[in-house]
């Protein structure tokens, strides 16, 4: 992991998600209407829950628009290069041969007499709910991906999961909740005492950053990427300890001249803590006893929910990638720590030329670009700090 010249500008990275759960959705959650903001920006969003588990549920997300005046749709062409499409052309088969694939809204939830999945392509979100409004049952099992975004509103840093694959799931899939994401660790990662930590809880908390295009921020322009915070947590098998600690040393204990970027998958957890025993025996459940409907053992064995939330990225295994005709862990010392200097929030930033960084599918099919190359901050849904409030 060693580079020889470190960079002092930060570039985007890896940031995708994968869930198979259990959607939850009503009439309401996918808006017919347009909602209109401020700057004039005509959108819709759907946000609903997909349950991993009973202690598990992820909120997902689906958003997009165009702008009140000469409306386009922002993509790439199958060259890579931004192209804009206008707004009434979006859906013209022709106009589509040109758009990169990876660049589509892809949605398989319907099966033909067959039994063969169909798949729905849109070039808008817009389009892509108004679809899932009929289409989409509550209850349904779904494989759901896209990419993984951050804001910072009011001081404080946000995750949202953005949509553009869905795919109905075999009822006997097991549910999963896995995110690959771009890393930026300094020598700050590790806390004080790290090592005793992990002995006695078994677990540390990992302070680390995610690389994210900021095009404008509390009404100021930007357009760079910023290093924000996030936490990871690492868990150790209270048996494998050693191995656990050497592992810590080798990924996340950097030299402070050094940031560190390593792209890692890890499991999102956000739900309540579940245990299972710790069941007092009420004279409500003791009738249960007496009256043989439970035993004492099957109450014990019962798994309850506790009033402790939880919400945690949880570090699952750093990622691996090809190189040639060789594997090798996918990251390295790339930048100087003056990289990941974060500018408060009463702070302006002179903007620069924008940069466009090029990447590599996370997943077989997806492509996320976090660099906002393509589209204005004035047509930017997420350059509107109101939708954030």
């Amino acid at each position: 992991m060693t580079k020889t010249k470190l960079e002092t500008e930060l570039h985007g990275g890896y940031a995708s998600f994968r869930f198979c759960g259990t959607v939850s959705v009503n009439e309401d959650t996918f808006p017919k209407e347009d909602t209109t903001s401020n700057s004039g920006w005509k959108y819709r969003r759907a946000s609903f829950p997909v349950k991993i588990s009973d202690s598990n549920s992820l909120y997902v997300q689906m958003m997009g628009g165009r702008a009140s005046t000469n409306p386009v749709v922002y993509v790439r062409n199958k060259e890579g290069q931004p192209i804009q499409l206008k707004w009434d052309m979006r859906n013209n088969a022709d106009v589509q041969k040109n758009v990169d694939p990876n660049d589509f809204i892809v949605i398989r939830i319907e099966e033909d007499d067959n039994g063969k999945l169909l798949a729905k392509t849109f070039v808008s979100e817009v389009d892509a709910i108004d679809y899932l409004a009929d289409h989409l049952s509550d209850g349904t099992k779904v494989h759901i991906g896209g990419n993984v975004e951050y804001q910072r509103y009011n001081g404080e840093v946000s995750r949202s999961f953005n949509v553009n694959r869905i795919t109905l799931a075999k009822e006997e899939t097991k549910p999963y909740a896995l995110m690959q994401q771009t890393y930026l660790v300094d020598a700050h990662a590790l806390p004080h005492k790290w090592e005793k930590t992990l002995e006695e809880e078994h677990q540390l908390k990992l302070n680390v950053f995610v690389p994210q295009y900021i095009g404008k921020e509390n009404g100021k322009t930007i357009k760079r990427t910023l290093a924000l915070p996030q936490q990871i947590t690492f868990k150790a098998d209270p048996n494998d300890l050693e191995a656990k600690i050497k592992a810590v040393e080798k990924m996340f204990k950097v030299d402070k001249k050094i940031v560190r970027e390593i792209v890692l998958q890890n499991k999102v957890v956000y739900g309540y803590e579940q245990s299972t025993g710790n069941i007092e025996i009420t004279p409500e459940l003791q009738e249960l006893i007496d009256l043989h409907i439970m035993t004492e053992e099957q109450i014990k064995e019962e798994a309850t929910v506790t009033g402790k939330k939880v919400d945690e990225t949880v570090f699952d295994h750093p990622v691996i990638r090809k190189d040639g005709d060789s594997s090798k862990l996918f990251g390295f010392d790339r930048y100087a720590p003056e990289a990941l200097v974060i500018p408060d929030d009463n702070e302006a930033i002179e903007s620069g030329e924008e940069k466009v960084f090029e990447e590599d599918n996370v997943f077989e099919e997806d492509n996320v670009s976090n660099d906002g190359a393509g589209q204005s901050d004035e047509d930017d849904p997420f350059a509107d700090d109101e939708l954030f409030s």
